[in-house]
């Protein structure tokens, strides 16, 4: 399904994401009986949209990667700033969520706004802050 505001593609997400993710007032919406998206492009204002309608960035509970904000890995806390201080320090970022994963310590299904595992986002976010 494409966003109803740019006409682009959206990713599906599972229900239990865009509800951890909406608002109390915006969940008064939702029809759960029907699948939801995830519009990717940041310039875009619609974080989520279903066939009932579309939500916004102010319709949401926390920052949302796709939307440009700093948040990469939202079960262990990784931001941009704080992935450059790892770095710095020469710690391995990415080994650290994996032993996290492993471990069964994630919950990337409820706090990753795209309702799956980060690593490969990590990786990709990692990869460029350490090329000069």
């Amino acid at each position: 399904m494409v966003c109803p505001n740019n006409g682009r593609e959206g990713l599906l997400v599972p229900l239990k994401t865009v509800k951890n993710f909406l608002t109390g007032q915006a969940l008064a919406r939702l029809d759960p009986q029907s699948p939801h998206y995830l519009c990717q492009d940041p310039a875009c204002p619609v974080v989520y949209y279903g066939p009932e309608g579309v939500y916004t960035q102010e319709e949401v509970r926390f920052p949302v990667y796709d939307k440009g904000a700093s948040w990469i890995c939202y079960c262990f806390d990784w931001t941009r700033e704080a992935l450059r201080q790892a770095l710095a320090r020469g710690l391995d970022p990415v080994a650290q969520v994996e032993e996290g994963v492993r471990a069964g310590r994630c919950a990337c299904e409820v706090r990753n706004p795209r309702g799956r595992c980060c690593l490969a986002t990590l990786r990709a976010e990692v990869e460029a802050l350490a090329s000069p």
